[in-house]
Parts: C-alpha cells; sequence; structure tokens
C-alpha cells in the first residue's frame, strides 16, 4: 500500500514542476551572476509584498544591477507580469520599488476565434 501512496505523490508533483517554467538569465553580463546572486534575488522577491512572486527572467544589465520579470498565467485568457530592478548594494540585492511596473496581457486560445455552425 505504501507504493501506491507514492506513485500518486510523485503523478501530483511532475505536473506541477512542469507548470513552472525554467528561470532564464540573460543580458550582457549574465554570465558574471553567480548562482549565490540568483539565490538572494529570488529570496528578495519571495519577500516583496505586493508582487507575483513567480520568478521568470533576470537580464544582467551591469554587475550591480538586473531586471527582473515575475509572474505569469492569472485567469484562462490572461497573463499578468511584474517587471521591475534589483541593485547590489554592500553585497546585498535590493528591488527598487519605484521601478515596479504591471502589465496584464492577454492569452490568445487556439479555440478562441468565432465559432462557426454549419
Amino acid at each position: 500500500m505504501l507504493s501506491l501512496v507514492s506513485i500518486s505523490v510523485a503523478v501530483v508533483a511532475v505536473p506541477l514542476v512542469a507548470y513552472a517554467g525554467p528561470l532564464q538569465v540573460g543580458g550582457p553580463f549574465a554570465n558574471r551572476i553567480s548562482k549565490a546572486d540568483v539565490e538572494q534575488i529570488k529570496a528578495v522577491v519571495s519577500k516583496e509584498p505586493g508582487i507575483d512572486h513567480r520568478l521568470k527572467k533576470i537580464e544582467a544589465i551591469r554587475l550591480d544591477k538586473v531586471h527582473i520579470q515575475t509572474g505569469g498565467k492569472t485567469a484562462v485568457d490572461t497573463a499578468t507580469y511584474n517587471d521591475f530592478s534589483v541593485y547590489k548594494r554592500a553585497d546585498r540585492w535590493v528591488i527598487d520599488t519605484a521601478s515596479i511596473e504591471i502589465s496584464i496581457e492577454p492569452i490568445v486560445l487556439p479555440n478562441s476565434g468565432q465559432i462557426l455552425i454549419r
């Protein structure tokens, strides 16, 4: 019976992991952003109230500045994203809260056009 429970948990967990999607790290200084920097940025983003905590992109603009995009699908046909800057000050990453912008984008569904009945 224990093996059946383990299989059930695995079947449920796999779709959740696939839904998260990979984090994209890019920009002219992407190769200079360490794993420790990425972990610190994730931690700072996760503690900021009022923004989506699903990290999508880190774009390294300078050694001490990155642009961040968080968010994703929020409804059947809508995605909401937060875009903002994070700066490294005294070896700590800090969100520039004045830079936070929210965008809402429609998701075009394959069958969201006019339905023809013949």
